[in-house]
């Protein structure tokens, strides 16, 4: 399994955006928390259409 994995970006930037979420949850209101979800299960359907 070494060196046959692809960087993907899309996966990178969702998963930023998810922390980004999370961190505002946090620290301004709980319902950023609605949208850490989303992008969580955006990036979830990214890395199994890749199969």
């Amino acid at each position: 399994m070494k060196g046959n994995k692809k960087l993907n970006i899309k996966v990178i930037i969702y998963s930023l955006i998810a922390l980004g979420f999370v961190a505002l949850t946090f620290l301004v209101d709980w319902m950023f928390i609605i949208g850490a979800v989303i992008i969580v299960w955006l990036n979830q359907r990214e890395l199994i259409e890749k199969k």
